[in-house]
């Protein structure tokens, strides 16, 4: 038998090895080697036959955007002996050709292992397809369709799975679907997404749902304003540890709705105009003043440690914003030297396509 070299292994699993490889792993640490056996023991337990792991890679993570992928998929004499772990479906409306409503479900009913799934703009897609039994080990769910069942027979919808990361799009899921969804996964759902906007006639039960999964979420991101409804029940997310702010969002009132005892780690920001106004409303924040004059006269040195839910910060992280220097120069300089008086570690990442927009004129 001939010697199989790197030529013959099919280029996706090639291309996850490179990605494995490359990761920013020092081989020689105990992290690298448990790394490697769970990547090993992920190959293994997704694929029935360990001697054709290049097959379960293949199927390992799926997207289907067109009818002729899916008639693929479907048409495959081994579709369902390997897990498929990533699925990502999208309807007529995601811009391709899209599936109907119809092929994604034979999808959802065939396709076994997913833990990590995306619907994307369906015209007409029930969400009895959520029961599926194959969908028991879902863990992450990214919904951006809505559902075209009528609110009773959402409200008697059973699903299978226990989200633990959910993330959900402007979209109008209607008045039962997310409380139904949340509800199902109160206790495990540790990070949530919005992108649903305040005028979502789907809000207002988002609104009310919330309490039923805030006290569970490590991970917020708001990529909206929310409303008042929905801020007055942060007080309830005392095990919040990263945070996340669109530059919409009204960051004085999302913190001051946390409650004193959360122990927020990371907060992530996205600037807009307004650096000089959040480097002061964090800097007022982080700095408990003594009987001083405004935050804007502070340094580094004076003042307490704050006692409400910046207490345990460890990292702000600021994806779009100019180099640390330009940072300094336009506002950004008693935050950073507060910042690191308090050990709180700042990632400041520089994104020239933003940067026109960080600063009036």
């Amino acid at each position: 038998m001939a010697p199989t070299t790197i030529r013959d292994l099919p280029f996706e699993l090639v291309e996850l090895i490179l990605e494995f490889a490359s990761s920013d792993y020092d081989l020689d640490s105990a992290k690298a080697a448990s790394a490697r056996s769970l990547y090993l023991r992920t190959c293994a337990t997704i694929s029935r036959q360990w001697r054709s792991p290049a097959q379960a890679v293949l199927w390992a993570r799926i997207r289907i955007h067109s009818p002729a992928v899916a008639k693929k998929v479907l048409g495959s004499p081994v579709l369902g002996l390997y897990g498929t772990r990533y699925l990502d479906l999208a309807g007529v409306h995601a811009g391709h050709d899209g599936l109907s409503g119809t092929t994604a479900a034979r999808v959802l009913a065939k396709i076994r292992g997913v833990r990590w799934l995306r619907l994307g703009d369906f015209g007409r897609l029930s969400a009895r397809v959520l029961q599926s039994d194959n969908l028991a080990g879902l863990r992450t769910l990214h919904l951006a369709t809505s559902f075209p069942d009528k609110p009773a027979t959402i409200a008697a919808l059973h699903f299978p799975f226990h989200l633990r990361s959910l993330t959900l799009f402007n979209r109008s899921y209607g008045a039962t679907l997310l409380p139904t969804l949340l509800t199902a996964s109160r206790h495990t759902l540790t990070s949530l997404t919005l992108l649903t906007g305040a005028t979502s006639p789907s809000y207002p039960s988002l609104a009310r749902a919330f309490p039923s999964i805030a006290p569970s979420l490590v991970r917020l991101s708001l990529q909206h304003r929310p409303s008042p409804a929905l801020v007055d029940h942060f007080a309830l997310l005392g095990n919040l540890e990263h945070l996340e702010c669109h530059f919409a969002v009204d960051l004085a009132s999302v913190l001051d709705a946390l409650p004193a005892h959360a122990r927020l780690r990371t907060l992530e920001l996205e600037l807009d105009y307004n650096l000089a106004d959040v480097a002061a409303l964090l800097v007022a924040r982080l700095v408990a003043p003594s009987p001083s004059p405004s935050p804007s006269s502070l340094s580094p040195s004076q003042g307490a440690p704050p006692a409400g839910p910046l207490a345990h910060l460890a990292r702000l992280r600021i994806p779009r914003a100019p180099r640390p220097a330009e940072f300094r120069e336009f506002g950004g300089a008693l935050l950073l030297d507060v910042c690191r008086e308090r050990g709180i570690e700042v990632e400041v990442s520089e994104t020239v396509a933003w940067r026109t927009r960080l600063f009036a004129d």
